[in-house]
């Protein structure tokens, strides 16, 4: 009888549980079903567990600075407030440095770009020395310069950059002359940017370096010291 009237409760409690149509709610409702309060309020608890999660994740890592007995311990400036939960303090050792790392990786590669775009704008320039002082016009190392950064740099790099001369009339011819040459090599469609550029020459025309070098070779004075020479006969060498 014992075994039968329990068999008979939980049929009755199985029956209870099942909705009479597909939008009623059961009298009883199971924890799994998405309709009943239990679930609605597991959804809540766990959407607010979330966020308190997440502030606490902005803790910062370390022993904290107390005020004790008169004296801040420790005497160095340390982060104020609550510790670390103890699950934060486990994936800080042992994920580290990360993600404290990234910030002082970034900054390396922001310093690394700002260099190299300052290179590539000085390779894709076109100085004074590439132009004819009288005529503003490319000279034969202005045209070779010129083919080189629509032929070897890479495409998000040829933007042209043309030196401004004295005047702006000097300026605007050495413009014209650097699209003119260009719309010949790559055509009017492929035009680059024709930026002007207030700058002057970082180095030094290969004229001028050549002249300099020839005048250094010309004033060397003669060598005081003459080279050993050796007796007769295989002697040793004896100085002058």
């Amino acid at each position: 009888m014992n075994i039968r009237s329990a068999c008979r409760k939980v049929l009755v409690v199985v029956l209870l549980g099942i909705p009479a149509v597909a939008v009623a709610e059961p009298m009883i409702p199971w924890p799994w079903l998405e309709t009943n309060r239990y679930y609605a309020w597991k959804q809540e608890r766990d959407s607010e567990r979330a966020d308190w999660y997440a502030r606490r994740a902005l803790d910062p890592v370390g022993s904290r600075q107390r005020y004790v007995k008169g004296k801040m311990w420790p005497p160095y400036p340390r982060p104020e407030g609550m510790s670390m939960i103890p699950s934060h303090r486990f994936h800080t050792a042992h994920y580290w440095p990360h993600p404290y790392v990234c910030d002082d990786r970034a900054s390396v590669r922001e310093f690394v770009s700002t260099q190299e775009d300052a290179g590539w704008v000085d390779q894709t320039t076109l100085y004074s020395y590439h132009f004819d002082d009288d005529t503003q016009l490319l000279n034969r190392s202005g045209v070779l310069h010129l083919k080189w950064v629509l032929r070897a740099a890479p495409t998000h790099r040829r933007v042209l950059y043309v030196q401004t001369a004295d005047t702006a009339q000097a300026s605007e011819l050495r413009m014209t002359s650097v699209r003119g040459i260009t719309e010949e090599i790559v055509g009017l469609q492929n035009l680059p940017p024709v930026i002007p550029r207030v700058t002057s020459p970082i180095g030094r025309s290969a004229l001028e370096v050549d002249g300099i070098q020839r005048a250094d070779m010309s004033s060397q004075p003669v060598p005081r010291i003459s080279p050993p020479f050796t007796t007769g006969g295989g002697g040793a060498a004896t100085g002058p």
